[in-house]
């Protein structure tokens, strides 16, 4: 996965990317399973369809490519502090 196409295009406060592709079959550091939490001020006002494919437009060429499953978590940076403490779920 390429985190600076998703700093570039999402500018997020928090980023996390995990390449699940050990859990599928997959080799380690294959990228063909992967799971992104983004925290961006971007997503301010949008439904979750509409930040899911703001991700998906960020990897565009990841997703042409060996990338065919990815699991996304995509939060405003209220929403991540929203939870009193406690540490926010993935």
């Amino acid at each position: 996965c390429s985190p600076p196409a998703l700093t570039a295009a999402l500018e997020p406060s928090h980023l996390q990317v995990l390449d699940e592709s050990p859990r599928h079959g997959g080799a380690a550091g294959a990228g063909t399973h992967l799971s992104v939490v983004v925290v961006s001020g971007r997503f301010e006002g949008l439904p979750a369809l509409q930040r899911h494919r703001l991700v998906h437009a960020a990897l565009s060429a990841e997703l042409a490519g060996p990338l065919h499953a990815l699991a996304i978590v995509a939060r405003t940076p209220e929403q991540w502090m929203g939870y009193r403490g406690c540490s926010p779920p993935p």
